[in-house]
């Protein structure tokens, strides 16, 4: 019996054990499989150097599809999965180490491995704020922001005026004189130039204004050296970057530039305007492919800006001096012009939306106005924001059909109720500010970036509450700010050369995702899976990208809302 009972026990364990193993192995095979696309290979490895080091940065580019990877180390060990077949370069980068380039093909389903041994370096030259570099390194000498802006009566003038806007980094790229600096100074003090003016008129006495002037050519002029933004490195956190893949696609040299505003249509592909002089084009690729499409604007003045799908299919952009429509089955293009039709560009159509009843709404920022196009009239309609050259620019729409406006130079929300067109104007805490974009949650929450003081803020519409987050590093310069699936906040920030952010309003933590090159996001888009979409509009070779937060999640190349 008791045999009996020990074979049935070694059995039934054995059984277990087996059923375990077979339960175990089932997971490990789901883990390995997960985020895996058929038709797809992928790359994994080890990073070894003479002294520790965290989070480099691997980079695999095809050089067929002219595309690029990159992941980031945990423990020294890295993983990418669904890379399109071809020929591989792959590198490493971290500031203090060098690596050779290692080749290497990937088959349709097949696994390589490449391990790398990298060796110390000289510690790179301190990144420049935005901007500021070729493709040999930067072009200016980066340097401290007290020695960028040392003391002087000028200072706090440009401090509350020109950096709100420009942040620190743009007055250090110009060496002008002081006629130069003067007509830049009458621009900008001008609500009808051809550009109108962002610097309230009268801001400046006589004084200050030569005072201002003074200081630009002492620090800025034709015989200082050329000089940049030194900003410290970007914190990064392995276990939060353990499982996020970056993929960016170079758009091809004959497409115009520069790339705006990533959207994404039904069938998975992502469109995206170009703002090119003589030849404004909407642009369309498929990531599944990694092939671009172009289609040419009738209008060589109508420099498309913002872009969006429409409940048909159908892809709307805003540009200057009109409202665009694209039927991407056909090509055909649809012109809705605003009135104006001179090169001064005095509508400047900048950012469209879709409400519920398929009407598109559009923010005009030289006119100071918000437009709507009437799906059933097929009239246009333009209503002046109430706070006069408040340069309308990002726009949202919340689930009743009222529009929110982002007020970029005079930094306010504003609320649009189409049912009694009225508006009311909210203030953020923090001034003096600049806002580009803001969005509206899946609560209803308000969500605004400020780009040029580095924080983003929350408006609750129900009670008017105003709650500020201050970005954790310096120079910070969210562009753009996008609620996931989760609640959780998405923000495109190119204060520190280039990164994405994510932020948990619950733990309020910001946690960065620097990018694979120097560049900023102007619009970000969030696909259904979490895939974090943008155009790299200032790197030196302009790309679409993704940040897939968690790469085991894939399910499909294609970019889906």
């Amino acid at each position: 019996m008791n045999r009996k009972i020990s074979r049935w026990t070694m059995l039934a364990v054995a059984g277990l054990a087996l059923a375990c193993f077979g339960l175990a192995s089932g997971i490990l095979v789901k883990t390995t499989e997960a985020g895996v696309i058929a038709g797809t290979g992928t790359l994994s490895g080890k990073v070894d150097a003479p002294k520790p080091f965290k989070a480099a940065q691997v980079y695999a580019r095809n050089t067929d599809k002219n595309m690029v990877y990159m992941v980031y180390t945990v423990d020294g060990k890295y993983d990418m999965v669904n890379l399109l077949p071809g020929n591989y370069e792959i590198s490493v980068k971290k500031n203090g180490f060098d690596a050779d380039v290692q080749k290497l093909t990937i088959a349709a389903g097949g696994s390589a491995t490449a391990n790398i041994s990298m060796h110390e370096a000289p510690m790179a030259t301190p990144r420049i704020v935005r901007g500021g570099e070729g493709p040999k390194g930067p072009t200016s000498t980066p340097v401290s922001y007290d020695e960028l802006y040392p003391a002087g009566a000028g200072k706090p003038l440009i401090e509350k005026t020109c950096m709100v806007c420009h942040g620190p980094e743009f007055l250090p790229s110009h060496q002008w004189d002081a006629d130069e600096w003067n007509a830049a100074i009458d621009l900008m003090s001008n609500p009808y130039a051809t550009i109108p003016g962002r610097i309230v008129p009268g801001t400046f006495s006589p004084k200050e204004r030569e005072d201002l002037v003074a200081y630009l050519v002492k620090n800025f002029g034709p015989d200082n050296t050329k000089r940049g933004l030194a900003v410290p490195e970007m914190p990064v956190d392995e276990a939060a970057l353990a499982k996020a893949m970056y993929v960016e696609y170079d758009i091809p040299k004959e497409f115009g530039r520069p790339m705006h505003d990533a959207h994404f249509d039904k069938d998975g592909n992502i469109w995206f305007t170009e703002r090119r002089a003589g030849g404004p084009n909407i642009g369309t690729f498929d990531p599944r492919t990694a092939t671009f499409k172009d289609y040419p604007i009738p209008n060589t003045i109508a420099f498309p800006h913002g872009i969006t799908l429409d409940g048909e299919g159908k892809m709307w952009w805003v540009g200057d001096i009109c409202l665009g429509r694209v039927d991407p089955k056909t090509g055909k293009m649809d012109l809705f012009p605003f009135g104006i039709q001179e090169t001064n560009k005095q509508n400047h159509g900048h950012t469209p939306v879709i409400d519920s009843k398929q009407n598109v709404w559009y923010t005009m920022s030289y006119a100071n106005q918000l437009g709507k196009w009437d799906r059933e009239t097929g009239k246009m309609t333009a209503y002046t924001v109430p706070t006069a050259f408040s340069f309308p620019y990002g726009l949202a729409v919340d689930k009743q059909d009222n529009l929110w406006i982002a007020e970029w130079t005079r930094c306010k929300v504003a609320k649009f109720d189409p049912s009694s067109e009225s508006f009311i104007e909210y203030t953020p805490l923090t001034r003096p500010c600049s806002m580009r974009r803001l969005s509206v949650d899946h609560q209803g929450i308000v969500w605004y970036a400020l780009d040029g003081v580095g924080k983003i803020g929350k408006l609750d519409p129900s009670t008017g509450k105003i709650v500020e987050y201050t970005v954790p590093v310096k120079y910070s310069y969210p562009y753009d700010i996008q609620p996931d699936h989760e609640g959780n906040l998405w923000i495109s920030d190119s204060g520190q050369g280039g990164a994405l952010l994510h932020f948990n309003p619950k733990t309020e933590k910001f946690t960065y995702f620097p990018s694979p090159r120097r560049t900023d996001m102007p619009k970000i888009e969030i696909s259904k899976e979490g895939a974090v979409w943008y155009t790299d509009r200032s790197a030196y070779v302009q790309a679409v990208g993704a940040l897939y937060p968690d790469r085991t999640k894939m399910t499909t190349l294609g970019a889906y809302y």
